[in-house]
């Protein structure tokens, strides 16, 4: 099967899927706020915007509480969903995944790139997602590395996979200037993000409102199975047909390198003689020199050199008298 897409109501449709059989869930519902008038606020030309957007009901608590009650009952026991919301409504959101009883992995802000001008309150120019389990007991599917490896560092020499795991999530809307979309169309690294760390290939991943279909596209190229439903049925006429064409991309793998000694007991002698080559050296060499040199010949992580020298060198250097900034 490389997918199961179906033109229908998101809750009606989820009546057919297998209870625990979902590996992810991405959930883009709409957000409540008469999306179907924004192009008031952005300059659009409708000739290239899929007609027939459907604003969610009125009572956004119920319409909510029901697709979300089908989302748990088709996740696995290690699965996991992210749902995105405005700032409106994502009290109701937040409610309601109290309400079935789901556990809140994480809370993480999807920050763009520009928001609609406001003069009497601040630009909104983010999103909430909110990265959930069924229970909190049992372990999700996390691939840590599945994007950068420990050893990889920025141009500044920062850790790329410390910075990636942060929960504000700097990522750019997309511009498909002169081609046909539906509203409010999710960018693919976004998307792509959440699969790679919370999926593995051949999982089921379902999509309720499947929009422009990105979520399904994104998990077919990534070799996992999209399922879902869209009820615009322009948009799900464009969006299969475009998923008919998708094929599945090579992905490279991370390698990811950690220091021999990682993880094993540091004893005493280790510890004197990391002191005191940061005693002999510290007026010499900066601090980070000195660590990236301490991490090399010990074959320890950055933070454990680091600890080491912050919890145990005090003395090293009060003993020499000057204003040496440990914390620097």
């Amino acid at each position: 099967m490389d997918y199961n897409i179906k033109n229908t109501d998101c809750i009606e449709g989820a009546s057919s899927i297998m209870d625990d059989s979902v590996f992810l869930g991405i959930y883009d519902p709409p957000f409540g706020i008469q999306e179907a008038t924004f192009n008031k606020h952005y300059k659009r030309d409708k000739e290239f915007e899929v007609d027939g957007y459907v604003e969610a009901p009125d009572d956004y608590y119920n319409f909510t509480f029901q697709w979300m009650e089908q989302a748990k009952r088709i996740l696995k026991q290690d699965g996991s969903m992210y749902i995105i919301s405005g700032w409106s409504n994502s009290d109701i959101i937040g409610s309601v995944i109290r309400k079935l009883n789901l556990h809140i992995i994480n809370k993480i802000i999807w920050k763009f790139n520009f928001g609609v001008f406001t003069k009497k309150k601040y630009v909104t120019s983010h999103y909430e997602i909110f990265y959930v389990s069924k229970d909190k007991k049992v372990k999700t599917i996390f691939n840590t590395f599945c994007r950068y490896g420990s050893q990889q560092k920025s141009e500044k020499g920062e850790s790329l996979l410390y910075q990636d795991m942060q929960s504000v999530w700097d990522i750019n809307k997309e511009y498909h200037p002169g081609k046909i979309k539906n509203k409010n169309k999710l960018p693919e690294e976004l998307i792509k993000k959440m699969i790679l760390y919370s999926s593995n290939e051949g999982d089921i991943v379902c999509d309720f409102f499947l929009g422009n279909f990105t979520t399904a596209i994104v998990a077919k190229k990534l070799g996992r199975i999209p399922i879902g439903f869209e009820l615009n049925k322009s948009a799900f006429n464009m969006g299969i047909e475009t998923l008919k064409n998708i094929k599945i991309e090579d992905i490279e793998e991370v390698q990811n390198i950690t220091p021999p000694n990682q993880g094993k007991k540091i004893d005493e002698k280790t510890i004197s003689a990391i002191c005191d080559y940061f005693k002999q050296n510290h007026k010499l060499k900066t601090k980070k020199d000195i660590i990236q040199y301490l991490m090399e010949k010990y074959g320890r992580g950055r933070f454990s050199i680091k600890n080491i020298i912050d919890s145990y060198c005090y003395d090293c250097i009060n003993d020499t008298n000057d204003n040496f900034n440990i914390f620097e």
